[in-house]
């Protein structure tokens, strides 16, 4: 007995298919963000990569949605010495395609806004990257910390973080 294949499960789309949305999307992209819209390029790995201001975050995340990007993979921060970069992935279930949207935060001001309300899943990775960056994201709906206790002072993975968590370890020799 052989397998049937079942429309959309574990199918790829064609390479054509795949083009055409990505062309589409970053025409949409040019079109609807304008001047917002810093530069994009596409990864190695086939993503595109949209590159906004921070004060362009929240924009570029609602047109991403509005294209039928519908599943969040994650939110990450780096800390430069001038500034954060916070990159969003997501993915299109339909057209396959994946998509990065990176800003840069200045030091001296660490707001921008929630995506939760976009994609639920941005619920813990934006507590994440506030907890272990000091980040703020107005309007998320519980932001507090959780990977360090309450009580932690400073963002761990800050360039500047100093650490006054004094351990003793025990002598074993």
């Amino acid at each position: 007995m052989s397998a049937v294949p079942v429309p959309g499960i574990g199918s790829k789309p064609a390479v054509g298919a795949r083009e055409e949305a990505r062309h589409a999307f970053v025409a949409a992209a040019r079109d609807r963000l304008g001047a917002a819209l810093v530069g994009y390029h596409d990864s190695r790995d086939g993503a595109v990569c949209l590159i906004t201001p921070a004060s362009g975050y929240r924009a570029a995340a609602e047109f991403i949605r509005s294209q039928g990007i519908d599943r969040f993979d994650f939110l990450t921060c780096v800390d430069w010495p001038a500034h954060f970069t916070l990159t969003l992935q997501a993915y299109s279930f339909e057209t396959k395609l994946v998509t990065r949207l990176s800003i840069r935060i200045p030091r001296d001001d660490f707001a921008v806004p929630t995506i939760t309300d976009l994609w639920f899943l941005a619920d813990w990775e934006e507590r994440e990257v506030f907890d272990l960056f000091g980040l703020n994201f107005a309007g998320h709906p519980d932001l507090k910390r959780i990977l360090n206790p309450e009580t932690w002072v400073g963002h761990p993975l800050r360039k500047d973080y100093a650490d006054h968590v004094d351990i003793k370890r025990p002598e074993y020799f």
